[in-house]
């Protein structure tokens, strides 16, 4: 699914379902103000979670539209992953209707950060995963010649199955799908993208 479209999808998806609560994590660079200003005209609370500066910018696009910061905040991360904010966020009691995973997109990082979000999420709440598909294989000679993406990506900590192995898919898939019963929503799921509902007949804290 491309970009536009998955922007267009997470909109369709605020409009229609009973969302009070989101939480994004990976914001990436890319600034989305029409997302920003229909979480803020349907009255949602937005959390964003992403690298410190990334963050940063987005709190400043957030500031020129005039949207308050005490309705869309963002929790970034100096060092590491996102993972402690994840955790801190449980510690304070934060529960979220809708939660978007487009992070690092490998097991080591978004495993335990898909974990994490599990006691975030309301009974019944909804999760997004994006790239699915991806792999670490199919990327490694970008990411190797890189130095920006070679940093981020160690693919040494990967054996050559564990690279072809699409690892966000097994996450939601595997887990999520098939061990812990979320259903999957398939009007708004694709190959590449996948929006799943929580149980809401166990209790998920």
């Amino acid at each position: 699914m491309k970009r536009k479209d998955i922007n267009k999808n997470i909109e369709t998806i605020l409009e229609q379902f009973e969302i009070r609560s989101f939480m994004e994590i990976g914001l990436g660079p890319k600034l989305r103000p029409s997302r920003l200003e229909a979480i803020d005209r349907l009255g949602i609370s937005f959390t964003g979670l992403d690298f410190q500066p990334v963050c940063d910018t987005h709190a400043a696009e957030r500031d020129r539209l005039g949207i308050s910061p005490d309705r869309m905040r963002y929790v970034g991360n100096t060092t590491g992953t996102y993972l402690y904010n994840l955790i801190r966020l449980k510690r304070e009691g934060a529960k979220f209707d809708f939660i978007y995973l487009d992070g690092h997109h490998t097991m080591y990082v978004d495993f335990a950060a898909a974990m994490a979000c599990i006691p975030l999420l309301n009974p019944g709440a909804l999760i997004a995963f994006d790239d699915v598909t991806w792999n670490l294989a199919e990327k490694e000679e970008s990411l190797s010649s890189s130095e920006f993406y070679s940093r981020i990506y160690d693919l040494s900590l990967y054996t050559p199955d564990e690279r072809a192995e699409a690892h966000v898919g097994v996450i939601a898939n595997e887990y999520f799908r098939d061990l812990f019963g979320f259903r999957e929503i398939p009007e708004f799921s694709s190959v590449g993208w996948k929006l799943l509902e929580a149980p809401t007949s166990i209790s998920l804290t």
